[in-house]
């Protein structure tokens, strides 16, 4: 097992308790998909290099510009990651299909039938 750093453990557990409400405001059980679990992996993992990152930033020294630089390039970077994996993440209930969805997919899926019986 991987430790973590507070500050990930703390944002992993968030998602967890919104996940919980969501859950329980649907009244359904939900989970997170393979690729979500993957997404908080690579989310926590991040907020720890961003938190080693800023560690490092905070104790280099003032005149030191070169890596004053390159720290804040990667904690900025890190930053940006965070946010683009966050919205990969859905703790909502997804939205009930339309009508005209469910027909085009129920078209779909009859035709993928036929087609895949014809052949076999």
């Amino acid at each position: 097992m991987v430790r973590r750093s507070r500050e990930a453990e703390t944002l992993l557990g968030e998602l967890e308790s919104e996940l919980a409400r969501s859950s329980e405001a649907a009244g359904v059980t939900l989970s997170w998909t393979p690729a979500e679990r993957q997404h908080l992996d690579m989310i926590a993992s991040t907020v720890d290099r961003r938190v080693h990152l800023q560690g490092r930033y905070n104790t280099t020294d003032p005149l030191d510009a070169k890596n004053l630089c390159r720290y804040s390039t990667e904690i900025r970077l890190c930053d940006a990651l965070v946010s683009r994996l966050l919205g990969k993440v859905s703790t909502d209930v997804a939205p009930p299909m339309s009508q005209r969805s469910r027909r085009a997919q129920h078209a779909a899926l009859s035709r993928w039938a036929r087609d895949s019986g014809a052949t076999g």
